[in-house]
């Protein structure tokens, strides 16, 4: 019969063994999806993507994305891409920072598109973004990121 220590010890050994332990699911091969997800950086704090764009002729066309993340110093970036939706799947075509939010230096909290059904009825590209300047203030403020028809971007305060 085994003590009650020796019992004690053997569930020990046990239930570290299982946390220690890679999940079974783990050791098969992850999907391609799954390796974008886990490989993602730890900076990044958001992205909304919605809205469209394509050139002038009409041959490419994709959709926009913005993508928040946490600098050195804990204040936000923002970067504006277009993606391109082709054959293969999207690509990255070209990603710019919005550097009028790196020099409020200030803290991302969220970010929403302004139009959430998945559907652009026209071209360029609206999302709200949350910030806060000071981290002590409780309610943050809220910018509005415009891309126009032509590419033209804006980032300033929301008006309602």
């Amino acid at each position: 019969m085994l003590s009650r220590s020796r019992i004690v010890a053997l569930a020990i050994v046990s239930v570290t063994a299982a946390l220690t332990s890679p999940p079974a699911a783990r050791a098969q091969t992850p999907s391609p999806l799954e390796l974008i997800a886990v490989s993602m950086s730890a900076r990044v704090l958001s992205v909304v993507s919605g809205g469209f764009w394509q050139d002038a002729d009409g041959t490419a066309r994709g959709y926009y994305r913005i993508v928040a993340l946490r600098s050195a110093d804990n204040t936000s970036r923002l970067y504006l891409q277009r993606i391109r939706l082709g054959a293969d799947g999207p690509v990255l075509i070209d990603s710019a920072e919005v550097t009028a939010l790196t020099d409020m230096r200030a803290y991302v909290t969220d970010m929403r598109p302004e139009n959430s059904t998945g559907r652009a009825e026209r071209t360029g590209f609206a999302a709200f973004v949350y910030l806060k300047r000071d981290p002590a203030v409780i309610e943050p403020e809220t910018f509005a990121l415009f891309v126009d028809d032509f590419g033209d971007v804006s980032f300033q305060p929301a008006t309602n």
